[in-house]
């Protein structure tokens, strides 16, 4: 570029007449030289744009007489994201909360082998002590981590009655497995014994048994007396009785 600009004032030179000539043309300076110059002068740059007819461009000054420039607003930095794993991590706690013994996930578990399954007698119990306890035949498992339930059926007075217990709810305060299935049952969903062809009906004296069964090996049962719910032995169940 500077033997261009130099090759052009040498033209222009010979054209000039000889009272109008430059004796000496002022050496060319190289590029880095000139950029390393206005680093180390920095009013080189403000005279170049004197001489040059035009003037720094300075920022937050408004013209009048030019219309208004729009603004973007700049707004603050986002709260950073969450974890990936963040509704694993909750649910773990809220099962470490309501299950901290783990006792009622491995009772519906698939990888325990003495799980509960579908067609098997069992029987849940309240901590409220004016609700009985329900007992039924076990239709359905839906496993849904912190919502996990099974549906139970059984007859009161003559009538299909079905209902969903919630395996984590706190109202629960146990379930017994009063019977197992003979077979194994092929489906995970036993709704064909809702037909009266495959209908199991009462579960009452089944449970009966059961409890009759658990005291004769030394263990305790609710029962009710006076009105009021009791956990009963053996001995005092039948000296209760006797009188």
């Amino acid at each position: 570029m500077a033997s261009t600009l130099r090759s052009g004032l040498s033209r222009v030179r010979d054209i000039l007449p000889a009272a109008a000539r430059p004796k000496t043309l002022p050496p060319a300076v190289p590029a880095a030289a000139a950029a390393t110059s206005l680093l180390q002068n920095p009013q080189t740059l403000d005279q170049l744009l004197a001489s040059l007819g035009t003037r720094k461009p300075t920022i937050g000054v408004h013209d009048p007489s030019k219309p208004a420039r729009k603004r973007i607003r700049v707004h603050p930095s986002p709260a950073p994201a969450p974890p990936k794993n963040a509704l694993t991590r909750f649910t773990t706690s809220q099962l470490k909360s309501l299950d901290p013994k783990g006792a009622r996930t491995r009772l519906f578990s698939r990888a325990n082998k003495d799980a509960i399954r579908p067609g098997d007698t069992l029987q849940v119990r309240f901590r409220d002590a004016n609700t009985e306890p329900f007992a039924g035949v076990l239709l359905n498992i839906r496993r849904r981590g912190l919502d996990t339930a099974f549906l139970l059926r059984n007859h009161l007075t003559r009538v299909g009655v079905e209902m969903w217990h919630k395996l984590y709810s706190p109202k629960i305060a146990g379930i017994d497995l009063i019977q197992r299935k003979e077979r194994r049952a092929r489906r995970a969903k036993l709704y064909y014994m809702r037909k009266p062809k495959h209908d199991v009906g009462s579960v009452e004296g089944v449970v009966t048994r059961w409890k009759k069964n658990r005291l004769m090996f030394g263990g305790t049962i609710d029962v009710d007396i006076d009105g009021r719910k009791m956990k009963v032995e053996k001995k005092k169940f039948v000296a209760k009785k006797k009188k």
